[in-house]
């Protein structure tokens, strides 16, 4: 048996799969508040939060052709959500470390307890990220990262070749890149399914 919700949000779709501008607007009433709910969850900013609730009914909009054929309308838009979300947060964090990088040299005596955290939640996921590692690769990444040292340095200190070097420093990087991704997707998974 259907509800009235569900019969409702089927004849919604079905006008906004016509371009009725009307049923749109009410669709985006129905579920804005709760991709805004999760915006808001993960990026702690209204501004984004918006861009993000804009960027999913865009979507929407994009491919309303193709509603009737959507089954589930609600897992349909959590996907959506989830993916929208997924490339703004990897989007904040790639400027958040270039900010970090470019202002690095540049001491700071205002430290506030939410920033301290911050980067402590972002040490210790780094950190869980290069244990992770098979133990050649983790050498050459520390001693590179955290030794400064150059590539053939570490080559002769491990006593292994320039290439070898390289290709673990690549796999490592791919792998703790890996790590964040995968730490991020999944945050915003459970975001999306305690959201929507």
């Amino acid at each position: 048996m259907t509800t009235f919700t569900e019969h409702n949000e089927k004849k919604l779709l079905h006008l906004v799969a016509k371009s009725d501008e009307t049923a749109f607007r009410e669709l985006f009433d129905l579920y804005r508040d709760r991709i805004y709910s999760l915006g808001m969850y993960l990026t702690r900013s209204e501004i984004v939060s918006e861009e993000i609730v804009q960027d999913v009914f865009i979507k929407v909009w994009e491919k309303r052709e193709q509603l009737l054929s959507i089954e589930y309308f609600n897992a349909w838009l959590r996907t959506v959500a989830r993916n929208i979300c997924s490339n703004y947060l990897r989007s904040m964090a790639i400027e958040k470390l270039a900010l970090k990088t470019y202002t690095a040299a540049i001491p700071s005596s205002n430290e506030s307890p939410e920033n301290t955290i911050i980067e402590k939640e972002q040490e210790q996921l780094l950190n869980t990220a290069i244990l992770n590692l098979p133990p050649q690769q983790k050498k050459v990444y520390l001693l590179s990262r955290q030794g400064g040292k150059k590539q053939e340095e570490i080559a002769r200190e491990m006593n292994i070749s320039i290439y070898t070097v390289k290709e673990y420093m690549k796999l490592a990087q791919r792998s703790v890149r890996q790590h964040l991704e995968n730490y991020i997707d999944k945050t915003v998974l459970l975001a999306v399914m305690l959201y929507l």
